[in-house]
């Protein structure tokens, strides 16, 4: 199980909300048309989000270059 996140619209800051799932299951949710709706703590706003706008928090970890984590 990891940790659902994604990018808030107004400020582009990550945002880790309090959802966890698998990735099959994320995957399934984005071949359905649901929405999220997710408190900003970076605008203090609510959002509604798409499956297919977030992203697993250890998938965002794996995705930095490795030549960039030891800068």
């Amino acid at each position: 199980m990891s940790v659902v996140c994604y990018r808030c619209p107004k400020t582009g800051e990550e945002v880790t909300t309090a959802i966890e799932t698998s990735k099959d299951t994320l995957v399934k949710m984005r071949a359905m048309d649901l929405t999220m709706w997710v408190w900003c703590p970076h605008c203090m706003a609510g959002h509604q989000i798409k499956p297919a706008d977030a992203s697993l928090e250890d998938e965002i970890k794996t995705t930095i270059s490795p030549a960039l984590a030891d800068s």
